[in-house]
């Protein structure tokens, strides 16, 4: 797989992936917002480019019914942006060059700052802003969540192979074949009780591949509000603006 970014003026930021697998041409708008083409492996970066502007007027009718649905991003402002298990994050303005993330743990403060000149319309910004606190996030989610995910295997009794900390703006976490664990560094948002389900859920995957009612008991088992936890997740998303 290959990816490129390229920012298009009224929609902002797009992403072009190259995939293997794909078979053909397809966009899709997010739910915060931004848009994905996919493009077939045999296919150029430059086809898929001409595809978005062949359906430009589909994507800017599309982008505006999620407006008014409030389906799209939320809108970014100065000040708090919100707290972690271990830190409250915020966002201020400063007379500064570029964009920076400072970690001040005795205040258990995470504070990004950016360039009063910048406007936080531009979606260029955002993508800069999104990058340096993703990093945070990623720093914390390293110092946890391998920790943990061994806790909770031992305490349920499960095995598996390997813990990736990714970035998906889809799911929390995944589990292959192999035993191979993903999740995501943005459960560093939600709260611990919602972490260890997801965690959980990812592990029973290690034993039982599928959602299946053997799946939902063996879950339930673990976790008696199953039910409740679902419902609760729903109400977030990985990504934050």
């Amino acid at each position: 797989m290959s990816a490129r970014t390229l920012v298009v003026e009224g929609i902002g930021p797009v992403q072009l992936v190259r995939k293997p697998r794909s078979k053909r041409l397809r966009i899709s708008i997010k739910a915060s917002g931004e848009v994905l083409v996919t493009i077939p492996w045999l296919l150029t970066f430059s086809r898929g480019e001409a595809f978005l502007k062949e359906k430009m007027e589909w994507v800017l009718k599309t982008r505006k019914k999620l407006e008014k649905q409030g389906l799209t991003r939320k809108s970014l402002q100065p000040g708090w942006l919100f707290a972690t298990r271990n830190f409250d994050y915020h966002l201020l303005p400063q007379p500064i060059e570029r964009i920076q993330a400072k970690v001040r743990p005795e205040e258990r403060m995470v504070l990004i700052t950016f360039p009063e000149i910048f406007s936080l319309d531009d979606p260029e910004v955002r993508a800069k802003l999104r990058v340096a606190i993703e990093g945070v996030l990623r720093y914390e989610a390293k110092r946890y969540l391998p920790g943990r995910i061994r806790d909770l295997a031992v305490q349920y009794g499960y095995t598996f192979n390997a813990l990736t900390i990714k970035n998906n703006r889809t799911n929390w976490g995944s589990c292959s074949s192999l035993k191979n664990i993903n999740l995501n560094l943005h459960l560093m948002r939600l709260p611990d009780r919602l972490i260890d389900f997801i965690v959980v859920h990812e592990l029973v995957h290690t034993k039982i591949a599928n959602h299946g009612q053997g799946f939902k008991d063996t879950l339930k088992s673990h976790f008696p509000d199953a039910a409740v936890l679902d419902k609760e997740i729903k109400k977030f998303r990985p990504e934050f603006f």
